[in-house]
């Protein structure tokens, strides 16, 4: 099996020791058990990152010769071990990353319930990062990027899943501009007769990529939701700016609910019309107006893609 490089922020420094997790990390780095050990798989090395609830460990099998870090392991942060949600969001991802088999989705290879996933690294930085550098982003590269993460998110829902966090943390660009959507913590199975409180879902994620469905409590979530965060980061890559400006959690919520979304081309006046047209699909209000995350969409991108890679055409005078 071919691993796919996680990107992870780094926290913590490439001279720790090898640590346990819950336990002094004030040890020889010779070979010792930790807990993770214990069950017989892993061997726990530098934190990468952490989050509010979680926190990720570089990892690598405990048996056979393996020289190089080359899997993440995320755990429950030790004040917050035993939580029943967080425990479920744990299961959902690891039943998410076992199930979506897609090159552009992240995948989980080993877990224990409440305890740990493990998920190969993926190299590279994230599209937060990229932004947040003020770096350009050519157009084409914009649909291309826009183009693998629906891929992905196709194989997500072919798996009856939706992702439910998409938004730039959570992509990884590689050097060679190969997108990977990581975390699936927030995923949750395809089910139309449950109301978004049935699942606990208004407002978790990030507020500014989150559909307008999934901040009230009515309706079913439809992989529709995908879509639209998609437009959103599609939006930004266009354009070079958020969707909203709005800074208040009221203000961006009232803004998602009721604020139709700008046309790319009124920003930016070369985007060809089949590209202002989809992208003003993916960001509307009502998910049953937006393209479904299949093969459908990604047909779509794909052409805007070769549309925008095909050269002007000649003007032909005749004598």
């Amino acid at each position: 099996m071919v691993f796919i490089g996680v990107f992870w922020p780094r926290i913590g420094s490439e001279s720790h020791v090898l640590t346990t997790i819950g336990t002094s990390p004030s040890f020889s780095p010779t070979r010792r058990r930790s807990p993770r050990c214990l069950y017989g798989s892993w061997q726990v090395g530098p934190q990468l990152g952490e989050g509010t609830y979680f926190r990720v460990f570089r990892a690598r099998p405990s048996e056979g010769v393996f020289n190089g870090w080359d899997f993440a392991l995320k755990t429950i942060r030790p004040e917050f071990k035993g939580d029943r949600l967080l425990i479920q969001r744990m299961a959902r991802e690891a039943d998410a990353g076992s199930e979506i088999t897609s090159a552009h989705i992240v995948p989980v290879i080993d877990s224990r319930t409440g305890s740990f996933v493990v998920m190969p690294r993926v190299w590279g930085q994230t599209l937060s990062h990229i932004l947040a550098a003020g770096q350009a982003f050519p157009l084409s590269s914009a649909v291309w990027t826009a183009r693998q993460l629906a891929q992905g998110l196709m194989h997500v829902h072919e798996a009856r899943w939706i992702h439910g966090d998409v938004k730039p943390d959570n992509i990884v660009l590689s050097n060679t501009g190969h997108a990977t959507l990581i975390d699936l913590g927030f995923a949750q199975r395809v089910d139309l007769s449950l109301p978004c409180t049935s699942r606990k879902c208004d407002r978790q994620g990030t507020l500014r990529y989150l559909p307008p469905e999934m901040l009230t409590t009515s309706v079913p979530i439809l992989p529709q939701a995908d879509t639209y965060s998609l437009g959103v980061i599609l939006f930004e890559l266009i354009t070079g700016r958020q969707l909203y400006d709005q800074t208040s959690t009221k203000a961006i919520v009232q803004a998602q609910l009721s604020q139709r979304a700008p046309n790319v081309r009124s920003l930016v006046p070369h985007v060809p019309g089949s590209l202002d047209k989809l992208v003003s699909q993916m960001l509307a209000k009502d998910p049953l107006r937006r393209p479904w995350p299949d093969a459908a969409l990604v047909q779509e991108l794909a052409a805007v893609e070769i549309e925008l890679l095909s050269p002007d055409p000649q003007m032909q005078f005749v004598a």
